[in-house]
């Protein structure tokens, strides 16, 4: 399973992409979760790939992590400071947005699910 991210500069930063097998676990305990140095965009794009097996339904996001802290900055009320993103390319309101919005279906299959990040 591939996620090719959007909105992102190559040379700049890290990408960490976090997998959530449920409405549960959602934000607090990932299934999995990678973090990525952007070398090179091609058209525009910076893909990452999953070889491991993942859930059948999950939701995934991404922070892009400009300045390679290895934590998503925010302000003091908690909204990201750094660009986000999640399955679906749905945005939350008033919080972030909801598993069951970012839920995607993993058939096992070679899948890309394209995910834009960007300030909120």
């Amino acid at each position: 399973m591939h996620v090719d991210i959007t909105g992102v500069k190559a040379g700049v930063g890290q990408v960490v992409v976090s997998v959530w097998d449920s409405e549960e676990s959602y934000l607090t305990t990932p299934f999995t979760k990678k973090t990525v140095h952007i070398t090179v965009l091609k058209d525009g794009k910076f893909r990452v790939t999953f070889s491991e097996p993942l859930p059948s339904e999950c939701a995934i996001n991404v922070y892009y992590d400009k300045n390679a802290n290895a934590e998503l900055d925010t302000s003091w009320i908690g909204i990201p400071n750094e660009p986000v993103g999640i399955t679906n390319n749905i945005k939350g309101s008033f919080g972030p947005p909801k598993y069951e919005d970012g839920k995607v279906k993993i058939t096992g299959k070679d899948q890309v699910f394209v995910i834009h990040v960007e300030d909120i």
